[in-house]
């Protein structure tokens, strides 16, 4: 018996431990991602990217949505309804221009660095180079399913934003958002799914956002790689 009590409490000792080591850092969470998605050579590869999305928002309007992505760290977006302009994210690297029904702003500074960061083609593979610190925040249930739970803040200290990452299989399944805006701080928070492979690199095919506008389901009708898009299309005036 008291051999057998020994071998109880060392089994109890050791399986904090066992647990810890098991646990991996932020780091090995990324990198994790960005191999299940295709691998950092096939993403380095990817120079321009141009996906387009569809929605059916209130009362049956057919909501288009375009966004483009080209290296290093321009961007753009534009939201159609029933093939009225809605929208218009426009992003050079530096400065962020975002226009709509009710008129334009041009962001500068910590709003619009964090936003030309999390628009980045693939940011994470930018993270380091673009001095953004991720911290595991810890295990979370998302939909069911077991994700790690990571926490990214720019240098300048804007607001963070927070990422999880389905344990099993590395996939990004939801991002959480909080952006400035006219009528105050706005969270977003979007939940990714089936994902589909195009040009050897996993992209989710349905996104669920869910912000202070309500919900929206968007479905990603095709995805276009290194198509030439160019520079002057990302001109914020």
């Amino acid at each position: 018996m008291k051999k057998l009590l020994l071998i109880v409490s060392a089994f109890a000792l050791f399986l904090p431990s066992a647990v810890a080591q098991t646990t991996p850092t932020a780091d090995e969470i990324i990198d994790k991602y960005i191999a299940a998605i295709g691998g950092k050579d096939a993403l380095a590869k990817v120079t321009d990217l141009t996906t387009s999305m569809s929605s059916e928002g209130q009362n049956g309007a057919i909501i288009m949505i375009t966004r483009k992505q080209k290296l290093p760290n321009m961007f753009s977006m534009l939201i159609n309804a029933n093939g009225m302009e809605v929208m218009r994210q426009t992003g050079d690297g530096s400065k962020v221009q975002m226009g709509g029904m009710q008129g334009s702003r041009t962001l500068e500074g910590p709003a619009a660095l964090q936003m030309t960061i999390m628009s980045t083609l693939f940011p994470e593979l930018h993270y380091v180079e673009n001095g953004v610190k991720t911290t595991l925040v810890g295990p979370e249930k998302v939909d069911g399913k077991d994700t790690y739970k990571l926490s990214h803040t720019t240098a300048e200290g804007t607001p963070t934003w927070t990422d999880n990452f389905d344990v099993a299989t590395g996939l990004k399944v939801q991002a959480v958002t909080t952006a400035k805006s006219p009528q105050g701080e706005m969270t977003t928070t979007s939940v990714f799914s089936d994902y589909k492979e195009v040009n050897g690199i996993k992209f989710p095919m349905t996104i669920l956002q869910q912000s202070p506008r309500g919900p929206m389901t968007m479905t990603v009708d095709n995805v276009k790689v290194n198509k030439g898009i160019k520079d002057s299309e990302f001109t914020v005036k």
